[in-house]
């Protein structure tokens, strides 16, 4: 790229960043920006090129160019592709978790009040019935919830924010090697975590989650813990997929 596409590119994207041009708005054709901005349309073609690999403009062929709504999918694609082109394991990925949970789950104990644990308890509820009911897509999605709802109990939209990208990583890393077995999922393990939190104890609440997570250390997991990241997406994909309607499971 050019050094007049880089200007072009920067003085758009100051453009947008600070809503000059609003999220989902279409903006003037290439040749009028070309014609205001002082330089020529391939210039331009150039730096929208760029703009639209960075998710900030939408080229809509036969309807125009259009300022893109954020998404937070795209972050969260990008992450999860760096995760699956190195060789990290899904140990490792644990290994990262213990240390950033344990860490919020005390902070959220130190700030979080009496009504802040409530939908956070009624998560893990939801939870545990849908792996009594070996309802998987519910479990997945109120395991997440009641992660992420530590979070939330900090109440810091930044790092909320911050955090969003990571849900892939902490849906992928739950799956136990048996996505099937009760058992596994193991039903009980949170209870620690979340009566810390009722009762404001930063300490405890490190503890709990840390305790949590030894289950990294039992025989069924130590092997699929050296299993790679990529392995273990690719699989769940797979099972995602075979599980949708009109989908049968390969043979």
């Amino acid at each position: 790229m050019g050094r007049l596409s880089e200007q072009v590119v920067a003085s758009m994207r100051r453009s947008i960043v600070h809503n000059e041009w609003a999220a989902g708005s279409r903006l003037p054709t290439a040749e009028a920006l070309a014609e205001s901005l002082g330089v020529s349309r391939s210039v331009v073609r150039d730096a929208l090129r760029t703009l639209s690999s960075m998710g900030l403009v939408e080229v809509r062929h036969g309807h125009g160019i259009f300022v893109a709504v954020p998404r937070d999918d795209v972050l969260t694609t990008a992450l999860t592709l760096r995760m699956q082109r190195s060789d990290l394991t899904i140990g490792d990925v644990l290994e990262a978790r213990v240390a950033l949970e344990s860490t919020l789950a005390a902070e959220a104990a130190h700030t979080g009040g009496p009504e802040t644990w409530k939908p956070i308890r009624a998560h893990l509820g939801a939870f545990e019935d849908a792996v009594r009911a070996a309802d998987w897509p519910v479990a997945h999605a109120e395991h997440l919830r009641f992660h992420l709802g530590i979070v939330r109990a900090l109440g810091l939209p930044a790092l909320e924010l911050l955090i969003e990208p990571l849900q892939e990583l902490i849906i992928i890393s739950s799956i136990p090697p048996n996505p099937e077995s009760g058992e596994q999922w193991g039903i009980g393990s949170h209870d620690r975590i979340i009566e810390a939190l009722e009762n404001g104890d930063p300490g405890a609440a490190r503890a709990a989650v840390r305790e949590h997570f030894a289950y990294t250390r039992s025989p069924w997991y130590v092997e699929y813990g050296r299993t790679l990241f990529r392995d273990v997406q690719i699989a769940h994909e797979r099972r995602a997929s075979n599980a949708r309607p009109g989908i049968t499971n390969a043979r």
